[in-house]
């Protein structure tokens, strides 16, 4: 995100689709070692001129961990070094919990997700109904009629969508900003990470529906943010047309390369367009061999 108030070098020097939420882990911790192991060696360096060894290795230390904080990375080609040597269920302690950040969607503020299935409340709401012609789970015909008119709009209107989300997490729409990047859509209120989806139509798709809901569920208000945030995740696999450009939306299997390893994750993604949708990692045991 570059900030309103940032100096023209801080926005230059930062890479906010390598900190903040997006900022890996393992990573930042391959690097502090190499920063720490810079400022011994810096230090060490220093008595050879006759310097203030401790004095060369603090400021060597603090230099490191500015551009490590700004950037994301003080070494480049971490990722490739992390995922070749870091072994994967070392890489699997540092990733983000349920209840710290969703993986897409809302942050819930580190609130403890409440044992509530999102699809059985959509059916309790009414928002989905059984299909037998098909035998399966669809939209209300109403609610989808609703919510693609919203996301006409708020695809229209970014103000829109900034409105929603405000009301959604109580924030002011005109401190909100959005950021894109590849693979990865954010939103920030005065420097605060608010929100990331894997694409612009899916946090339309959340936003919109975020403004229907109430009119359907009258516990909405009541309910909280994680569970909100679950129940607008779950609404979009059952999009069945694109919010950036109308085309078909289709599930399928993928492998998704992160910045040090590789996830099976079960997709929803536009045809025509590529915007992905929704994304759910899955247990690799649990696919079907492809």
């Amino acid at each position: 995100m570059k900030a309103s108030n940032e100096t023209g070098l801080l926005s230059h020097l930062r890479r906010p689709e390598y900190t903040g939420e997006n900022r890996c882990i393992p990573c930042t911790v391959l690097n502090l070692a190499i920063a720490v192991a810079l400022s011994i060696g810096a230090g060490y360096a220093a008595l050879a001129f006759e310097l203030p060894p401790i004095g060369v290795g603090a400021a060597t230390l603090a230099l490191a961990v500015v551009v490590i904080y700004l950037r994301g990375y003080l070494i480049p080609g971490t990722p490739t070094i992390t995922k070749r040597y870091f072994p994967d269920r070392v890489l699997a302690w540092f990733e983000k919990t349920p209840a710290d950040v969703d993986r897409e969607g809302v942050r819930n503020g580190g609130i403890d997700r409440e044992e509530v299935n999102p699809e059985a409340l959509l059916l309790e709401i009414g928002i989905v109904v059984d299909d037998p012609s098909n035998e399966d789970l669809v939209l209300d015909p109403e609610f989808e009629r609703a919510w693609e008119r919203t996301i006409r709009d708020h695809w229209r209107e970014e103000r829109a969508a900034k409105r929603s989300l405000g009301t959604f997490v109580d924030a002011d729409p005109n401190e909100i900003e959005f950021d894109a990047h590849s693979g990865s859509f954010l939103a920030w209120a005065d420097e605060a990470y608010l929100a990331s989806w894997p694409s612009r139509a899916a946090c339309v798709a959340d936003t919109a529906a975020a403004t229907e809901l109430p009119k359907w569920d009258a516990d909405w208000g009541r309910r909280s943010l994680a569970l909100r945030a679950e129940i607008l995740g779950a609404l979009r696999l059952f999009l069945e047309q694109c919010p950036a450009c109308g085309g078909a939306v289709v599930l399928s299997q993928d492998v998704v390369e992160s910045c040090c390893r590789s996830r099976d994750v079960v997709t929803a993604t536009c045809q025509s367009c590529d915007s992905r949708l929704f994304e759910l990692d899955v247990d690799p045991d649990d696919l079907p061999e492809r």
